[in-house]
């Protein structure tokens, strides 16, 4: 079967249908997560049930909406360094952020638009394809869970490093509302308002929630006198929830996420049209960063609009359940950027880019406390990728000669996949897990692109001209002279997988689990958006995994360890193109092998205490990548020649040896005034590559970083009313996030300054 332009119609037809069979409740499926003195159980949905996250044998954090405000996470850009093996970044154009975790990661920059990424992102259960949302605002957020390691069984869409699944609130049956203001010494605003309660008795819930935020950016533009690093956003989402009696539960959500932002990116090294070299880091450039002083002489705008229509629902047959999952969504993304980094007219990007794709999963599960307990599912995705066009302006080329490459590229995908997973209790105690995936995936691209010269000129008299020393070539003119104004390449191809998934668990004790588990994951070749190379090959990963989960003291002490061992083979490496952009090359082979510690303690009631601590060793073990040669000089926007670097025994990028993260929490009874909850968070990573050739430079790396938080909230009013006082940052450290290649030189993304703020809330 192949299902080509599936729209919103299509989709309301479709998911009308369903509606009569089948459906996935939320309330069934999603995160329920309470951290109070009373209660404090934690129910994840790491393997599509509602089970404690002490009996769940994966390695799994869970943040609740006390976690999301106390650390004032906006995005998931804010988890960096509070969840182990998790790193984020910030974006250096086109807002878009790669996720990582365990050293594994999506694409450095986000450039190459049709490659799917190895940390699969959930949104109340809807799979979220492309790097469409971890710049989002999270709007009316009831849960965060991160999954680390391969998931290729239950989420299996390309998981190879982990998921990140998000669960917005559901509607609830009793009437209630809130509004919600903040605002930062950054001139960052944000204000937030939910509606939620019964429309038909029990029968018909409704819950409607609306953001909206401001902020003018951190930095300053030398060269403009205007602000960077600053966005404008509005969210939107209605719910509803009809149970028509005690075996269906529906489900339908509406959500519209819109964004401006005005990312800037700095020049790590010193550019010039003579010969220099891209790894030589500019001097004071640490002082620079600290000033918050960039010059960009071109626009370094983005724009995205998201759009995703979901009906969920759930039939309880009693012995048995009937889910289903179908959503629609949308996803543009246009802008310019300023890719030299500096005051210099020298290199500027355009994109306009859109995704749309439809995604239908259907599973059947047994009652959970059988002695065998099983889930079977079926999965299809249908994605379409336009970029029109992809603008390169390179106002210094080739012997002064400026570039004008433009790309116009597409993509569809059909994606089908069928997975069984069983857990077989051998006795009170132990228990055993099996499960299997298969996927079978076919891609259609094409890439249409033309060179032309920008502004036109003389070549220069010297050897590297040849016989066309002295000619002078007009704006326009095909690049290089005599070649075809425009050349195109299509092809397809179909990839098909096999992903198993093996697990032992044990309990010694009631408050203890031992578990030993074995899994694969798998993702998809591809084609690479500027068709540089006619494909790459899939990605798979073999994972070995023991951990243990322990509760004592009557549950006011939780130890959870967990040491991975990962075999990676054909690891897609994104790299720079000198030109511009990313291409992706496959690494033969790498290895991870890491350990993790979480410990959470409540001494008394009034106290917690928690603490994470992640080390990972992620290296290439073989491979050959194209890399610019150290010792090269040439000048900037010139085309360079690349020679192969053996990668054997480099750390991976954006893979920390340590992580680090401390949190202590303490609640005051005030009596008559309300009570007070202060908070304070530390947070430590050591450096990383952004690289993963040519380690000996600084230029693509990033320093060790430390970051203080704390806040304390007043509640009052029995507990409608908050007000809260917070800082980030605290000792203003500045260190880079992220560096990408534009034009072979490294321009890269700067953290947050120092921050405080204040927000109030009140209850309805």
């Amino acid at each position: 079967m192949h299902i080509q332009g599936i729209g919103s119609r299509k989709f309301l037809a479709c998911g009308t249908a369903l509606a009569a069979i089948w459906a996935a409740a939320p309330s069934k499926v999603f995160a329920q997560i309470t951290n109070s003195a009373e209660d404090t159980e934690i129910i994840v949905t790491a393997q599509r049930r509602q089970e404690n996250l002490q009996a769940v044998p994966i390695a799994v954090s869970a943040m609740n909406t006390e976690f999301l405000k106390e650390h004032e996470v906006r995005s998931l850009q804010d988890l960096s360094g509070a969840v182990p093996g998790l790193v984020t970044t910030n974006s250096v154009g086109g807002g878009l952020a790669p996720l990582s975790i365990r050293g594994v990661g999506g694409v450095n920059g986000g450039a190459n638009t049709f490659n799917d990424e190895p940390v699969a992102v959930y949104l109340d259960g809807v799979y979220i394809g492309r790097l469409s949302f971890s710049t989002s605002d999270l709007l009316d957020v009831e849960s965060i869970q991160v999954l680390r390691g391969p998931q290729g069984t239950l989420f299996g869409r390309n998981a190879t490093a982990g998921a990140v699944l998000v669960t917005s609130a559901a509607p609830t049956k009793n009437a209630e509302a809130m509004v919600q203001g903040s605002v930062t010494d950054l001139h960052e605003h944000k204000i937030s308002a939910m509606a939620s309660g019964p429309l038909i008795s029990d029968m018909l819930l409704a819950r409607v929630a609306f953001g909206y935020s401001k902020g003018k950016g951190y930095t300053r533009n030398t060269a403009t006198g205007g602000r960077l690093n600053g966005s404008e956003a509005t969210s939107v989402r209605g719910r509803l929830r009809a149970m028509p009696n005690d075996q269906l539960t529906l489900d339908a959500i509406v959500d519209y996420q819109t964004q401006d932002t005005t990312y800037g990116g700095i020049q790590v090294a010193n550019i010039a049209v003579s010969p220099t070299s891209p790894f030589a880091v500019r001097p004071g450039f640490q002082d620079l960063i600290e000033s918050d002083g960039f010059g960009l002489d071109s626009p370094v705008l983005s724009k995205q609009d998201a759009l995703t229509l979901t009906f969920t629902g759930n039939y309880d047959f009693g012995s048995v359940q009937l889910d289903s999952i179908s959503s629609y969504r949308e996803f543009k993304a246009s802008g310019d950027q300023d890719s030299d980094g500096t005051p210099a007219h020298a290199l500027e990007n355009r994109i306009n880019s859109k995704n749309s794709q439809y995604t239908q999963e259907i599973r059947l599960s047994s009652d959970a406390k059988r002695r065998l307990s099983w889930i079977l599912g079926a999965y299809y995705i249908h994605e379409k990728n336009a970029v029109n066009p992809l603008e390169i302006r390179n106002y210094v080329g080739l012997f002064g000669l400026g570039l004008n490459p433009k790309f116009v590229s597409g993509q569809k995908l059909d994606s089908w996949a069928a997975f069984a997973d069983a857990t077989f209790n051998v006795s009170d105690r132990l228990s055993v897990t099996g499960g299997l995936r298969y996927t079978y995936e076919k891609k259609d691209f094409h890439v249409r692109s033309q060179n032309l010269i920008l502004n036109g000129g003389t070549i220069p008299n010297i050897p590297a001209a040849g016989p066309l020393a002295g000619v002078t070539l007009p704006a326009g003119t095909p690049f290089p002279p005599g070649s075809p104004a425009f050349t195109s390449f299509a092809d397809k191809a179909t990839f098909k997988n096999v992903t198993p998934r093996f697990v032992v668990n044990y309990r010694p004790t009631d408050d203890m689990m031992v578990y030993a588990s074995f899994s694969k994951g798998f993702k998809s070749g591809g084609f690479n958006a500027f068709g540089l190379s006619p494909a790459f090959e899939p990605e798979k990963i073999t994972a070995y995994e023991a951990g243990l989960k322990s509760e004592w003291l009557d549950g006011r002490v939780r130890a959870n360890v967990a040491a991975f061992f990962y075999d990676y083979s054909n690891l897609q490496v994104r790299i720079g193109v000198p030109t511009g952009g990313l291409d992706i090359q496959n690494a033969a082979q790498a290895e991870v092998k890491g350990g993790e510690f979480e410990l959470t303690i409540r001494p008394v009631n009034a106290l917690r205490l928690a603490a994470n601590l992640a080390y990972l060793d992620g290296k290439f073990t073989k491979g050959t990548l194209p890399a610019i040669p150290l010792a090269a000089r040439f000048p900037y926007g010139a085309p360079v020649s690349l020679a192969p670097q053996d990668v054997s025994g480099n750390r991976m990028s954006r893979a920390p040896e340590w992580q680090m993260y401390l949190a202590a929490d303490y609640d005051l009874d005030l009596n008559s005034l309300g009570k007070l909850k202060l908070h304070a968070d530390w947070r430590h990573q050591t450096k990383v590559f952004f690289l993963e050739v040519n380690q000996s430079s600084t230029a693509f790396q990033g320093k060790a970083w430390s970051s203080l938080g704390a806040s304390a909230t007043l509640s009052f009013g029995d507990g409608n009313y908050d007000i809260m006082v917070f800082g980030r940052n605290l000792t203003d450290g500045r260190y880079v996030t992220q560096v990408t290649q534009y034009g072979s030189f490294p321009v890269a993304a700067i953290s947050e300054p120092r921050k405080y703020g204040i927000q109030l809330t009140a209850r309805f």
